[in-house]
């Protein structure tokens, strides 16, 4: 006869496995089929190591990404299991602007792309049968995903609901109403679509910010892979390509030579009947400076100035050996194209004496574009792979830094000196 303190201790050791923890031993690429409270469901793990601009905090089956550059959170928790208890979503038709909490399961399965740095990743990773669908304007320069989104529904965005316009009138007079910025949403109603890689933060519930052109270093733009991956639970595939690319970036940085050359960013500003109204300096982004003293050279150190006069434009960059060019062509009938050398002669006055004598970048052929991979589309590898791929981008800079007479075989950028064809790209080019 089986005593009634042996039934407790076989009913408790049943308890106990019930809540014991399952061990998981990657993290899963498709939904759970059963739900253990105590099991960790991501082991692999992403970290920051560098200027970013994210956040990613884990707990057993829940990840909280934080953007910091668009303020926004996703709270996004293993697909099988109960969505966690502090996830506070903000409401789908919250008027609220910037700083929403939007909650999302993952793995991505059928996302939508607006991002170009997004598709550079989600190539890297191998995801790229994840893409569903893109927004009706986007446009990138790989040719194999350019050959993938060709036969893709092309996404609309909404711009707010009648009612919600009202509400919005309605409220304008609160102290609370804050500033008025109009609504905008992906139309994801099709197909069971999961959310879009865009860049900007929306509100928009279904739409993930990606931000690597504004981290602060280098190696914080190549670490977008890791946000990216953690939204398809790849975070282990997304540190082995970091760890190469940063192995790869810090090789090529020893190899550099500390020279003398100063690098700027400068444009013309032209109209669309061809006339020139003036020329700009840009100021250079933290991680272009990184980039650029990395190979060896510095970076114009001043704010930007816009110049109606072309000769005082020349005073200001007199002392620049390099000059990257950010000027853009426009259409008569709307739109721009990508500028050509004779473009940037008559758009900085380039055809005088003066000009050659007094400007050490066109002497020696260092004025450059980076633009040298593009699309049909004028869309350029500048904002989607070379986001990323950084390593590649200073081993270009350490190319510019050690010619004397203009950079050759450069990955982007484009030799305008030495009427570098652009390298256009199209779906035809997909070899793989």
């Amino acid at each position: 006869m089986i005593s009634r303190i042996s039934i407790y201790v076989i009913a408790a050791s049943a308890l106990s496995a019930l809540i014991l923890p399952v061990t998981v031993s990657a993290n899963q690429s498709d939904c759970v089929s059963s739900y253990n409270a105590k099991t960790d469901y991501f082991p692999d793990k992403v970290q920051n190591k560098y200027n970013s601009g994210f956040d990613v905090t884990y707990k057993n089956n829940a990840k909280y990404i934080r953007n910091n550059i668009s303020g926004e959170t996703y709270v996004v928790y293993q697909c099988g299991t109960p969505m966690p208890e502090d996830a506070n979503p903000t409401p789908a038709n919250s008027l609220q602007v910037g700083n929403w909490t939007k909650v999302m399961a993952v793995p991505g399965t059928k996302v939508v792309l607006d991002s170009a740095p997004a598709s550079a990743v989600v190539e890297l990773l191998g995801m790229q049968d994840s893409v569903a669908a893109t927004y009706k304007y986007f446009d990138i320069t790989s040719a194999c995903m350019q050959k993938r989104i060709a036969s893709l529904p092309r996404i609309e965005q909404n711009f707010g609901t009648p009612d919600s316009r009202r509400r919005r009138r309605r409220s304008a007079g609160s102290s609370t109403s804050g500033s008025l910025v109009r609504r905008v949403s992906y139309d994801l109603s099709k197909d069971g679509l999961q959310w879009t890689f865009t860049t900007y933060g929306m509100s928009d519930p279904h739409s993930i910010a990606v931000n690597p052109e504004s981290a602060k270093d280098m190696l914080g733009k190549a670490e977008w892979i890791k946000y990216i991956a953690a939204f398809y639970n790849k975070e282990a595939e997304a540190n082995k390509i970091f760890d190469q690319i940063e192995a790869s970036y810090n090789s090529a940085k020893g190899s550099a030579t500390k020279g003398s050359k100063t690098v700027g960013i400068a444009r013309y500003n032209k109209v669309a009947n061809g006339t020139v109204t003036g020329w700009s300096i840009d100021q250079l982004q933290p991680w272009l400076v990184q980039g650029i003293e990395d190979a060896g050279m510095k970076a114009y150190s001043g704010d930007s100035k816009s110049f109606k006069n072309v000769d005082d434009f020349y005073t200001a960059v007199k002392n620049w050996d390099v000059l990257i060019d950010n000027s853009i062509e426009p259409l008569t009938h709307g739109g721009a194209k990508i500028p050509e050398w004779d473009n940037l002669v008559d758009g900085y006055k380039f055809d005088s004496d003066k000009s050659y004598k007094s400007l050490p970048f066109l002497s020696s052929k260092a004025i450059y574009r980076s633009d040298l991979i593009s699309s049909y589309g004028n869309a350029t590898d500048y904002n989607e792979h070379l986001q990323i791929q950084v390593d590649v981008l200073l081993k270009d800079l350490i190319k510019i830094s050690k010619a004397s007479s203009g950079a050759k075989d450069t990955t982007w950028y484009r030799n305008m000196v030495t009427q570098e064809p652009v390298q256009w790209v199209s779906a035809n080019d997909c070899k793989n």
